[in-house]
């Protein structure tokens, strides 16, 4: 699809002039289409959002039994790193046993993988960052604020591909009902919320419409997602208002020390969010075009930030606003032509090609990963094996993590894939396999 026509107006706003950054968009045959100009539009800010790091190693057994003793005394406080932390167990559906937050500081600490021993190694240890705290940080302070507190969790700490969210902040422009209808993407999992505090669906192949459109969400959370909201009003829901507008204030600020920001208007967010394995896809497959090189260090933030104007630009391509058949909405052109996100560290590299490394199918299949642990099930019931012994079993097979991994691309963490299996065993034993 093509962008439209753009002009800009002439400093007399008395004629349209062509221009590459003109915000009056036209049509050949049908003349004006929007007029970003009329509506005071103006991009507010472009951040990294969020910033979830892993780490692979085994838990560091000192660590994790002085914090289950402190647990087990009902100390709800607990001081690391010379910082004073919540400590509480965690919800299974995160797939670790443990958190450490502290939201003044801007991080949680998630640590102990569920259904991992915590003297194996594995991905025990998830950081989350907030906004606050990659703001105040460059990206290498920010590794070696995580690097601090990976060395104190775990033994033998690995920086393990991270997930991030890049986001943009308009104001001038606000989404139409017929949005969902208009957006092309290669995933057919759309969501969209109008007007709810809070509001949670797992959909598949469904596209909600409620009233007023207020925020939409398109694709899968374990890959690439796209999400379009209000933040004006999502800011004001979590109190965090006069933080955003302060940031808005200074993005638009002018030599005069006036700000182009308008507090009586909404902002609204487009935020591409990338998965751990989608990182991990592109530091993979990525290659250098002038020594044939494949292969780039996507594996920590300051590493990955190099490579955040690629990401964004590749998240507008697996995502696509229409006009129409032909032409792409003006509001993704701009997306698209104009956005820029400024860090010391970031740049696009024009000798790299960027691309996703899939891993080829073979013989050995995921569907043959599911007939594997059904027959192993199945062997195991014949057997009258406790689930337990038959997890501790499957767990040490070395294809253990492909199978996690298969069932994670399928939107089935480890944790609920374990909870399947423990019902479809008890089946296999009320069935009488082992009679």
């Amino acid at each position: 699809m093509k962008s439209l026509e753009r002009y800009e107006l002439s400093e007399d706003r008395s004629e349209t002039i062509p221009s590459e950054k003109g915000l009056l968009f036209v049509h050949p045959k049908f003349g004006k289409v929007a007029d970003f100009y009329q509506d005071n539009f103006q991009i507010v800010g472009t951040y990294v959002d969020t910033l979830r790091q892993l780490f692979k190693g085994q838990m560091n057994l000192d660590f994790i039994t002085d914090c289950e003793q402190s647990l087990s005394l009902g100390e709800k406080t607990y001081r690391f790193l010379s910082v004073d932390w919540l400590l509480g167990k965690s919800s299974k559906s995160s797939g670790y046993q443990y958190r450490l937050q502290n939201n003044q500081l801007g991080i949680i600490i998630f640590f102990k993988m569920y259904h991992t021993k915590a003297e194996s190694y594995g991905s025990h240890l998830k950081i989350e960052c907030s906004p606050w705290f990659l703001d105040n940080r460059s990206p290498k302070k920010v590794d070696q604020y995580l690097n601090r507190i990976a060395k104190k969790v775990l033994v033998g700490a690995e920086a393990h591909y991270p997930a991030i969210h890049l986001a943009v902040d308009i104001q001038g422009w606000r989404p139409d009902n017929e949005l969902s209808e208009r957006m092309h993407c290669r995933s057919r999992r759309s969501a969209q919320f109008n007007g709810f505090d809070k509001a949670e669906f797992n959909l598949s192949e469904i596209s909600c419409t409620y009233d007023r459109s207020q925020s939409f969400k398109f694709g899968s959370a374990g890959a690439v997602q796209l999400a379009i909201y209000n933040k004006t009003i999502q800011a004001r829901s979590n109190d965090k208002l006069d933080y955003m507008e302060h940031k808005w204030q200074e993005t638009t600020k002018t030599t005069d020390g006036s700000f182009g920001y308008e507090q009586d208007k909404d902002v609204f967010r487009f935020e591409l969010r990338f998965h751990h394995s989608v990182i991990q896809q592109f530091a993979l497959g990525s290659c250098d075009v002038k020594t044939g090189e494949v292969g780039v260090k996507m594996n920590t933030y300051s590493e990955v930030i190099q490579h955040i104007q690629a990401l964004w630009n590749y998240g507008l391509t697996t995502f696509k606003l229409k006009y129409n058949s032909n032409y792409i909405d003006p509001i993704w052109t701009v997306l698209q032509e104009d956005i820029v996100f400024r860090f010391p560290e970031s740049s696009y590299k024009d000798n790299l090609h960027y691309k996703r490394y899939y891993k080829k199918a073979t013989s050995f299949s995921g569907k043959n990963y599911q007939l594997y642990v059904g027959n192993f099930l199945s062997a195991c019931a014949r057997k009258g094996a406790t689930f337990h012994k038959v997890l501790t079993e499957l767990q040490k097979s070395y294809i253990w993590n492909d199978i996690a991994l298969h069932y994670e691309s399928n939107d089935t963490t480890e944790h609920q894939l374990i909870e399947r299996m423990k019902e479809s065993y008890q089946e296999r034993l009320l069935l009488g396999y082992s009679i």
